[in-house]
C-alpha cells in the first residue's frame, strides 16, 4: 500500500512539474509478493494406462534354488557299439580229411588187390556239419569197416576205393563221395553245405539258390538223361534194340522212378551237376552217370 501511495505522489508532482506523460501503475495487488514458485505446466489428472495385470508368476531369471542342483548320475546302461561284420568263411576250408589207409590184399587164389580208402569230413562245429559227418561214418565209413573185417578174414574186398572230391560256388561247399566196387558199380554221396548260415542244402535248395524252379529242373533232368540214355545206346543196331529192352529202357528213363527231387545235385561252374542213373540194358538196373544239366553258363 505504501508503494502505491509513493506512486501516486510521485506522478502528482510531475503532473504540476509540466510532465504530460504518466506512467501506467500496474494494478495492485493486496498483501506481499508471492514467494511461491512459479506453477508447472498443467499436467493430466487422468490415470495413466497400465498393462493388464498378469495372474502367472514371473519367470526367475535364475533358479532361486535353496539346495544345491541335483546332477543326473550317468547311465551305467552300454552305449550301442559298431561291430565289425565276421569275414566270410572260405567255403575251401571247411573241407577235411577223417581218415586215409590204403593197402594190398592177396586171395588165396593168388590174385592181388590194391584197396584205398580215404573218407572226408567237414571242419565246422555247427548242427548240420556235426549231422553230415554222422552219417558220412554211418554209410561210408560202415562200408570201409566192413571191407576191412572181410580181408581180416581172408576174403578179397569188395569196396576197392572210396575217395572224395570238392566243389565249391560261392558260399557252397560240396563234399562228393565215390566209392567203386569190384562188380564196377560206383556209389556217390553228394552234401552240400552253405558256409555263410552252416545249414545243409537239400537239392531243392539247390535248384533255388541257382534261381530255378523244380519243374524247370526236373524238365531239363528228363530231356539231358533221355538224350545220354540215346548217346550211350547209339552203336545198338536198330534191329537189336527190341531185343535188347532198349525202348522199353528209353519210356523209364523219363518217368519219376529216375528223375525226381531225390536226385544227389549240386552247384558247380554256374550249372547245376546231377547225379544220374541212367538204365542199364545190361548187369545192373541202372548205373550213375555224371550229369551237368546245362542250365547256367558253362555246363
Amino acid at each position: 500500500m505504501k508503494k502505491v501511495l509513493i506512486l501516486l505522489i510521485v506522478a502528482a508532482l510531475l503532473l504540476t512539474a509540466g510532465c504530460v506523460a504518466i506512467p501506467t501503475i500496474p494494478a495492485a495487488t493486496e498483501g506481499p509478493a508471492s514467494t511461491a514458485p512459479t506453477a508447472l505446466p498443467e499436467t493430466t489428472t487422468a490415470a495413466p494406462e497400465t498393462a493388464p495385470v498378469t495372474t502367472e508368476a514371473p519367470v526367475p531369471t535364475e533358479p532361486a534354488a535353496t539346495e544345491a542342483p541335483v546332477t543326473e548320475a550317468p547311465s551305467t546302461e552300454a552305449l550301442p557299439t559298431t561291430t565289425a561284420a565276421p569275414e566270410p568263411i572260405d567255403p575251401w576250408s571247411l573241407l577235411g580229411e577223417a581218415s586215409f589207409e590204403q593197402g594190398d590184399f592177396t586171395d588165396e587164389f593168388g590174385y592181388t588187390y590194391t584197396w584205398s580208402y580215404d573218407l572226408p569230413c567237414l571242419l565246422a562245429d555247427t548242427p548240420d556239419a556235426r549231422a553230415i559227418n554222422a552219417e558220412i561214418d554211418e554209410v561210408f565209413g560202415a562200408h570201409v569197416r566192413e571191407a576191412k573185417e572181410d580181408m581180416d578174414e581172408g576174403y578179397a574186398p569188395w569196396l576197392i576205393s572210396t575217395g572224395f572230391n570238392g566243389h565249391v560256388w560261392e558260399d557252397i561247399l560240396t563234399i562228393e563221395i565215390v566209392e567203386h566196387s569190384d562188380w564196377a558199380f560206383d556209389s556217390y554221396g553228394v552234401f552240400c553245405y552253405a558256409a555263410s548260415t552252416g545249414k545243409r542244402l537239400t537239392t531243392a535248395d539247390v535248384v533255388a539258390r541257382m534261381g530255378y524252379t523244380q519243374d524247370e529242373f526236373l524238365d531239363t533232368c528228363r530231356r539231358q538223361f533221355r538224350q545220354y540214355y540215346v548217346d550211350m545206346y547209339s552203336q545198338v543196331p536198330e534191329e537189336e534194340r527190341t531185343q535188347y529192352g532198349y525202348y522199353q529202357g528209353l519210356d523209364r528213363q523219363v518217368t519219376s522212378e529216375f528223375v525226381n527231387m531225390s536226385l544227389q545235385a549240386y552247384p558247380e561252374n554256374d550249372d547245376i551237376v546231377v547225379i544220374a542213373p541212367i538204365v542199364s540194358l545190361a548187369g545192373a538196373d541202372y548205373y550213375y552217370h555224371v550229369i551237368h544239366l546245362g542250365m547256367g553258363g558253362s555246363g
